[in-house]
C-alpha cells in the first residue's frame, strides 16, 4: 500500500548532519525543508507547517529549547511532532526537553532506521496508514525503542508537573503527557512493539496511566480499558 510522506523540518547548525538526514528522508518519499539557524527554522515552520521537526538543542543564538517553544506558540495545524536530536543525554537533559514541550529525545548519533521508524509510527498514528499490522518486521525493533523513549518523555512531563508552581503550567504538562499516552496506545495497537517486550511495555504504560489518573485528580476518567483492548 502506498503511503503519503510526511512534511519534515530538519534544524541543525551542522550542515553535514542536515544534508545527510534530508537526503535519507527525501529518498523515503518525505517532503523535507532544512534550516541551520533557529530563527530561520521558526519562519520556515510557519510557512511549511511540518508534521515532524528534528531539532538540535545546542545551536548558537537561539537554542533548541527556545525554538521548540516558539514553534509550539505558532499553533500550527496540525500540531507538529518535535523530536530533540542532540548530544545532551543525561536525565536532566531529558527533563529539560520535556519541560520545553518536545515529544521525543533522540541522542546523537542517530541511526538512519530510527528516523525511518519514527516516520512510520507517525504515519500510523496520523491515520495515513491502516491501523492493521502495517509496520514491517524491519522497523519493529526500532519502533519498540522509540515507544519506550516516548514513554520516558511522557513520564518526564509528569515530573515537570510535580515541580511546577503555576496551575496553568501543571495543566499544560498533564496535557502533554496525555497526548503522549494516547499516541502510545495507538502505536501499541499497530503491532509496533516486539513480542519480547510487549508485556514490559504494557506494564509500563499502565504505570503511566495511573500517574496520569493521580495527576488529573479523583474526577478524571481513565483509559485503562483502551490498554486492555489492545
Amino acid at each position: 500500500m502506498a503511503t503519503a510522506g510526511l512534511r519534515v523540518l530538519i534544524v541543525d547548525d551542522e550542515p553535514d548532519t542536515v544534508d545527510t538526514t534530508a537526503l535519507l528522508l527525501s529518498l523515503d518519499g518525505h517532503e523535507v525543508e532544512t534550516a541551520n539557524d533557529g530563527s530561520d527554522a521558526i519562519g520556515l515552520a510557519a510557512a511549511f507547517r511540518p508534521e515532524l521537526v528534528l531539532l538540535d538543542i545546542g545551536m548558537p543564538t537561539l537554542d533548541g529549547y527556545a525554538v521548540a517553544r516558539q514553534i509550539q506558540g505558532l499553533a500550527l495545524p496540525p500540531k507538529p511532532y518535535i523530536a530533540a536530536v542532540t548530544g545532551y543525554g543525561t536525565r536532566d537533559d531529558r527533563f529539560r526537553t520535556g519541560e520545553a514541550g518536545f515529544d521525543l529525545h533522540l541522542l546523537k548519533p542517530v541511526e538512519p532506521d530510527t528516523y525511518r521508524g519514527l516516520a512510520a509510527l507517525l504515519q500510523t498514528s496520523g491515520g495515513i496508514v491502516n491501523r492493521a499490522r502495517t509496520l514491517g518486521a524491519q522497523h519493529r525493533e526500532t519502533a519498540t525503542q522509540l515507544m519506550f523513549l516516548q514513554l520516558d518523555m511522557a513520564n518526564a512531563y509528569l515530573d515537570s508537573r510535580a515541580i511546577a508552581k503555576v496551575e496553568e503550567r501543571k495543566a499544560h504538562c498533564i496535557g502533554l503527557a496525555a497526548q503522549a499516552h494516547e499516541r502510545l496506545i495507538t502505536w501499541l495497537g499497530t503491532g509496533a512493539c516486539t513480542d519480547e517486550r510487549a508485556v514490559e511495555f504494557v506494564t509500563s504504560l499502565r504505570g503511566l496511566n495511573e500517574r496520569l489518573r493521580l495527576a488529573r485528580g479523583p474526577h478524571a476518567g481513565t483509559v485503562k480499558r483502551k490498554i486492555q483492548e489492545v
